[in-house]
């Protein structure tokens, strides 16, 4: 293995409060957790010093990394301090760290990089979603697709430092991820909701939250200058939430940028929102009259009861205790934003402006969330399937050409028309179930094509036929599940 740090050296940094750091491996430490450590000393020249002395009493002379072929958790925590701590926001970096630790050391730590397999982590996938039959916590087909990612990019950086070959990751098929269901209030659980919100301090933020769609971590780091009267707009330029840094370790609550360049934003200033607001504004003073003394001076629009910024454990509990009083089901937060979501598009509100709401890249990534949801209270207000003479697949043949001819008439007007047109045509001869995945599928293409280069009628049509379908193809999978369950129920009957 190349030498990665030779006896003397290390990673020196200079840190913000002008202090010198110096990060080294200590590979006698038989916990991955205690590995990876560092020297902080007031001048570089100390840092040197005892880096130094450190690395001598390790090895005596040898390399940082005496193994030419390292164990997985040797490697992998050394790649993530070494070559990916500049690289990632503290957030990420802190999701590797606890992926590595938590799910990929305790599984494949112990091998060897050149003796690491495709099938050893094919069977880490298996053991990590079938953790919970073990009495243990199953991830999603998300988690470990993340976890895939981290390894590949760890073992690629070791082809790189030619310790191995070739990565075995590429050997392996990740599990599917499955879409997840949302949370969202209906407008009946919406109503308990806000009803109950002026019994809590939290009441006023998380009317603000359900109102306009912002992220918790936003509205904590909400400040009063954010708020233009004038011009009635907030400007949402910053997120707060509960992070490790990096470089040190410690846990603190963070104010820094928003998620992506696209979450920077400017939102209306609605009535109902400025009342909120305003509402908010008279109740921080009387927590400020209240804590006295222990009230922390700051601008923010929504403080905890002594001025602090919101911790999100907090929140969650607060959040808790509301939907105890409103009598309603057990949902997270974020149910507050995609309630926005669904209302607003339901209410018939164009994609592209809900995306600019929400801090969204464009409407086609609204809708990729979304769409699912559309008319979805209506549809549960419908009459039985059998009342309305539907086939086995939930949706007649009526609705399906209402649908298609519908989008024949809207692409007419559009230059794209012939690539829909096509799809169309094809899907008329076959089943329901198909001829939907066929339309969507093509639809899905074009938005996603990145120089697509389409005009704001093509995209409104373009959205506007992809709704209806995923609408469709909703109700067929609800039929399709509920047949499912008729069967089984009547083969218990059997037994």
């Amino acid at each position: 293995m190349a030498k990665h740090r030779a006896n003397g050296e290390g990673t020196i940094r200079k840190r913000k409060d002008e202090r010198w750091e110096s990060r080294y491996y200590d590979p006698r430490e038989s916990d991955p957790k205690k590995q990876r450590k560092s020297i902080i000393a007031k001048t570089q020249k100390e840092v040197k010093d005892k880096l130094k002395a450190v690395l001598a009493e390790i090895s005596g002379g040898a390399t940082l990394l005496v193994n030419e072929n390292p164990t997985v958790a040797e490697w992998i925590p050394f790649w993530l301090s070494e070559y990916k701590i500049s690289d990632l926001r503290d957030s990420t970096y802190e999701s590797y760290d606890r992926h590595i630790t938590n799910n990929i050391i305790p599984i494949i730590g112990h091998l060897k990089l050149r003796e690491l397999t495709g099938l050893h982590i094919q069977q880490m996938y298996n053991r990590l979603q079938g953790a919970k039959e073990k009495g243990g916590f199953a991830l999603g087909g998300a988690s470990v697709a993340k976890i895939k990612n981290i390894l590949s990019g760890a073992l690629q950086q070791a082809i790189t430092s030619k310790i191995i070959r070739s990565n075995p990751v590429v050997e392996t098929t990740p599990p599917k991820v499955e879409d997840s269901d949302i949370q969202i209030l209906t407008k009946a659980e919406q109503k308990h909701f806000i009803s109950v919100l002026p019994f809590f301090n939290t009441g006023n933020m998380l009317s603000v939250a359900l109102a306009t769609g912002m992220r918790i971590g936003e509205l904590c780091a909400l400040d009063v200058a954010d708020i233009n009267r004038e011009q009635k707009y907030i400007d949402i330029t910053k997120t707060a939430g509960r992070r490790k840094d990096k470089y040190t370790g410690v846990v603190s609550i963070k104010v820094g940028p928003p998620k992506t360049k696209h979450s920077v934003r400017k939102i209306p200033l609605l009535p109902s929102v400025e009342i909120m607001l305003d509402r908010q504004l008279k109740l921080s003073q009387e927590m400020c009259e209240k804590a006295g003394a222990n009230w922390v001076d700051n601008t923010l629009v929504f403080p905890t009861d002594e001025g602090n910024i919101h911790d999100l454990s907090g929140l969650r509990s607060s959040m808790k205790r509301i939907l105890k009083r409103a009598g309603l089901p057990h949902m997270t937060i974020h149910a507050l934003r995609h309630t926005y979501a669904t209302t607003a598009l339901n209410s018939g509100v164009a994609a592209q402006n809900v995306a600019r709401m929400l801090g969204h890249k464009d409407g086609a990534t609204t809708l990729k969330f979304y769409a699912h949801y559309i008319n979805l209270e209506a549809m549960t207000q419908l009459k039985t399937l059998e009342e309305q003479n539907v086939s086995h697949l939930g949706i007649t043949a009526e609705e399906l050409q209402s649908v298609i001819l519908g989008a024949e008439a809207a692409f007419e007007k559009t230059s794209i028309g012939d690539r829909i047109d096509e799809a169309i045509i094809k899907s008329k001869n076959m089943p329901p179930k198909k001829s939907v995945e066929q339309v969507l599928s093509v639809c899905e293409d074009i938005l996603c094509q990145p120089n697509a280069n389409l005009s704001a009628q093509e995209k409104e049509v373009l959205m506007g036929v992809l709704a209806q379908y995923t609408v469709m193809k909703r109700r067929i999978a609800e039929q399709e599940r509920a047949t499912k369950s008729k069967k089984r129920g009547a083969k218990g009957q059997d037994r």
